[in-house]
């Protein structure tokens, strides 16, 4: 089987098995139900992630191997999140198994941040030594869980895990072959999940699918910035800005406001657009096109040696922007339902 073809039996395999593991959601009792914060009209399954695990672990047998040292912290993931789906499991639980799973992540594959590049100097690099791997676990968990915040509209976070695969083969990642097999396995998943031709997605990602999709670019990013011919760690704050941005400033607020931060709501960039009338395809092209214009910026700055201090600065500042929006957007919100 030639690789190309082998993109397409991959593409299948997902899908095939987004229809088959839906049949069998209800019995699992892997269904997302109505409530205040999923408004979709009927019950939807929950099973993206586990299909695009099985389609993974099929371009492992019949494919490629690039991924094998990988699968076990994918499988952590995906089947912690699945529980998750379940039985809704204490955000402890998920933080420790997101640890767990980045920890076998390095222990396997020998992936993690060793240097920080010229953050904070302009003339050296900033090595991290014995700080590495608690700093890449870290790093892996707050990547995980921006690409799991993202999660809240048909289609945005798989597609935003595309872009980013894509943007990775722009810049020459050494992995190739693992980045197009991810995007076939992905675009599986998406057949169903995409609301581009119906009303409502049929099948969703599930916390299985986000948090796996989560280590998965977790690992991605690391590893091309810590590669010789890769880009520099800050480059990759461009490449998922939208997501990390957000994240980290959703968890700033909501204590801010007198919530927990681990208490979901209605407050991500997603929600925001659609507060002001955006339908969802909308939003997602006009995430997708946002998120694509970091992309561009990252990769233009990178290729056009930017000092890596001014590009730590910009980045910083368009966080504190959308961080004091967010605040005084969110507040005028309280206020108005008081």
């Amino acid at each position: 089987m030639s690789f190309y073809l082998g993109l397409i039996f991959i593409a299948s395999a997902s899908a095939f098995a987004c229809y088959m593991l839906a049949k069998l959601a209800p019995d699992l009792e892997l269904m997302a139900n109505p409530d205040r914060l999923r408004q979709h009209k009927k019950p939807i399954p929950v099973v993206g992630g586990l299909a695009i695990y099985v389609a993974l672990l099929l371009s492992f047998i019949a494919l490629d191997q690039s991924l094998g040292l990988l699968l076990p912290s994918l499988l952590i993931m995906c089947a912690v999140g699945a529980l998750d789906d379940r039985y809704s499991l204490p955000p402890w639980v998920r933080f420790l198994a997101q640890a767990v799973a980045a920890y076998i992540m390095i222990k396997f594959t020998g992936v993690k941040l060793e240097s920080l590049g010229g953050l904070v100097s302009f003339e050296k690099d900033v090595y991290l030594g014995t700080w590495s791997i608690p700093i890449t676990i870290f790093a892996v968990v707050g990547v995980i869980n921006a690409i799991n915040m993202s999660d809240g509209l048909d289609g945005l976070a798989a597609s935003l895990v595309v872009l980013v695969l894509i943007a990775l083969i722009v810049a020459g990642s050494s992995l190739k072959s693992v980045l197009l097999i991810s995007i076939a396995a992905i675009s599986g998943f998406l057949i169903f999940n995409l609301r581009l031709w119906r009303e409502q997605a049929l099948v969703f990602l599930g916390d299985g699918g986000s948090m796996m999709l989560g280590i998965l670019v977790a690992f991605l990013l690391i590893q091309h910035s810590q590669h010789p011919i890769g880009f520099w760690p800050v480059t990759a704050l461009w490449i998922l800005a939208l997501p990390l941005i957000d994240a980290v400033a959703v968890l700033i607020v909501r204590p801010l406001t007198g919530r927990s931060p681990f208490a979901a709501d209605h407050n991500h960039y997603h929600h925001q657009l659609l507060k002001r009338g955006f339908s969802a395809n909308m939003v997602l092209f006009i995430v997708l096109l946002s998120q694509s214009a970091f992309v561009v910026i990252g990769i233009v700055m990178f290729r056009l040696r930017v000092a890596e201090p001014f590009q730590l600065c910009l980045f910083l500042a368009v966080f504190f922007c959308y961080l004091v929006y967010l605040y005084f957007s969110i507040s005028k919100q309280a206020k108005m339902s008081d």
